[in-house]
């Protein structure tokens, strides 16, 4: 029994008593800083437009290369839908970003497109610099 009690002994006399200490943090480990990762605003029309007209300045010249993009689409498919999107920076644009859409749509019109192929949509982006008018084909 005495063997049994030494041999015991020896084997725990490298262990050590688990306590509060044990688990505590070193004094000299500094705090670790968060990482915070600023994540991409989330694209809101994955679809790649067929035209952007962006409003930088405000009367922007756009006809020809409309009149191109939509003679193009057309000789693809003659049945082509068309999405012609106002996209403002904020709210209070909404307005004149609706009636510049109009605008595009009727040009679209004058290249020959009926409007019954034409679908208007607005929304407010904040993350574009100026207002723009998006041409999507269906």
């Amino acid at each position: 029994m005495k063997r049994a009690l030494l041999l015991t002994a020896l084997a725990l006399s490298g262990c050590e008593v688990f306590d509060q200490t044990v688990f505590a943090p070193s004094p000299e480990a500094l705090p670790v800083e968060p990482t915070i990762v600023v994540a991409a605003p989330p694209k809101i029309d994955p679809r790649t437009a067929l035209v952007v007209i962006e409003y930088a300045a405000p009367n922007p010249k756009y006809r020809e290369t409309l009149g191109l993009a939509v003679r193009a689409a057309e000789a693809r498919d003659k049945r082509v839908r068309y999405d012609v999107i106002a996209v403002a920076k904020t709210i209070d644009g909404v307005g004149s970003a609706r009636a510049q859409a109009a605008e595009i749509m009727r040009a679209m019109m004058q290249e020959g497109v009926p409007a019954s192929r034409i679908a208007l949509g607005l929304r407010a982006e904040p993350a574009i610099p100026n207002t723009q008018v998006r041409v999507y084909v269906r």
